[in-house]
């Protein structure tokens, strides 16, 4: 009888405006807001147990000391929501660059725009709607490299990263990405032909000395062109540069100048008006030189490498990139242990598994790269 004569309690809040409950186990107040709906196929028939046609995405915050605290934050939630619930991955990535690109450097973030063109086909989907096998099935599809697929699975833990901050996302669809075991793609090396055929250019090109100079010092092309003067010193006639960052080889990586390649060294060192061993050269409309800068690796691969590597019939494959492994082939027929080979090439899987192989010996790293033909 006392059932049937109880009131029924009145709803002090309404759709779509979240609640607020305490949770005993964390002793503390938590808001919940239903930030939108995740649809579902339609209704089917022959599967009577998928019967709802949308199922709600929550978003929940804790850590509330008291329960005005925790209703307050859901009414900051719900003004924001419906924009940010509709958000595509592209509209996304576009607030997102701005905002992340001035904390790392122009390549690394280059590595994820690049990253991001593979998910083209995501890119005009609402974030909220894509999954982690949405994700997964373009990394599979992309048929680039190792590295690549790192890349992605970095870029798109990065942007869920962000759209979760701002509670676009309920949860990180990215963590259990497969990137897969497939060794990085190998880049066909400039040959002998071709690397004598740029010598020849060194005096008629603006840049063909910094390609050849590449050849024989075994960097990557952006560290090269981050080389300053004063890392250029000099022990017994021999010139060697010493790079100061931290890389893989360890810091104060030690390289000598091949004597092939000692003259543009010194000529660069000459050059009066930059602190860059190998700088962009500043041509104004009127072909008038205004003096230097520092060089960008896309720079250099477009308006450097690629017009020279055209006028001589080198195959499009081949970009500056080429040029380090040209230098990583001579250098498996020249003089010296694998632990000196590696520490002139600077990278960690050259044959060689201790967390530390730069070799402090200058004069064997001298004899290794002299003995490089």
């Amino acid at each position: 009888m006392t059932c049937q004569n109880k009131k029924r309690r009145v709803k002090s809040r309404g759709n779509g405006t979240g609640c607020a409950y305490w949770s005993s186990k964390y002793r503390y107040w938590i808001a919940q807001v239903v930030t939108g709906y995740r649809e579902l196929p339609p209704f089917d028939p022959e599967n009577p147990a998928n019967k709802k046609q949308r199922i709600p995405i929550k978003v929940t915050k804790g850590g509330f000391r008291r329960r005005e605290d925790a209703l307050a934050y859901c009414r900051e939630l719900t003004a924001e929501k419906p924009v940010m619930m509709d958000k595509t991955l592209k509209e996304i990535y576009d607030a997102w660059e701005p905002w992340y690109s001035p904390r790392v450097d122009k390549d690394t973030f280059g590595c994820y725009r690049a990253a991001f063109a593979y998910f083209s086909k995501l890119h005009k989907s609402k974030i909220r709607d894509i999954t982690a096998g949405d994700l997964q099935e373009c990394m599979d599809e992309c048929p680039r490299g190792h590295r690549t697929h790192q890349n992605m699975k970095v870029t798109a833990g990065l942007l869920w990263a962000y759209a979760m901050d701002r509670n676009m996302v309920e949860k990180d669809v990215t963590k259990n990405l497969y990137i897969g075991k497939g060794a990085s793609v190998q880049r066909e090396p400039l040959n002998d032909v071709e690397v004598e055929r740029i010598r020849q250019e060194i005096g008629k090109d603006r840049y063909a000395a910094y390609v050849y100079a590449l050849c024989y010092l075994g960097y990557r092309p952006g560290e090269m062109l981050e080389i300053k003067k004063d890392q250029v010193q000099e022990h017994n006639g021999t010139l060697y540069i010493i790079e100061g960052k931290k890389t893989d080889a360890g810091r104060d990586r030690i390289v000598p100048v091949h004597k092939k390649i000692e003259q543009i060294v010194r000529q660069q060192l000459s050059t009066e008006g930059t602190e860059y061993l190998f700088p962009m050269h500043i041509i104004d409309r009127k072909g008038t030189f205004r003096g230097f800068k520092v060089m960008t690796d896309n720079y250099f691969n477009k308006y450097a490498f690629r017009p020279l590597a055209d006028r001589l019939g080198i195959p499009k494959h081949k970009v500056p990139y080429s040029a380090r492994h040209t230098f990583s082939d001579k250098l498996k027929n020249a003089d010296g242990t694998d632990k000196t080979k590696a520490a002139l090439i600077g990278h960690s899987d050259y044959r060689f598994t201790q967390k530390k192989y730069q070799s402090t010996d200058l004069d064997e790293l001298v004899a290794a790269m002299d003995s490089i033909k």
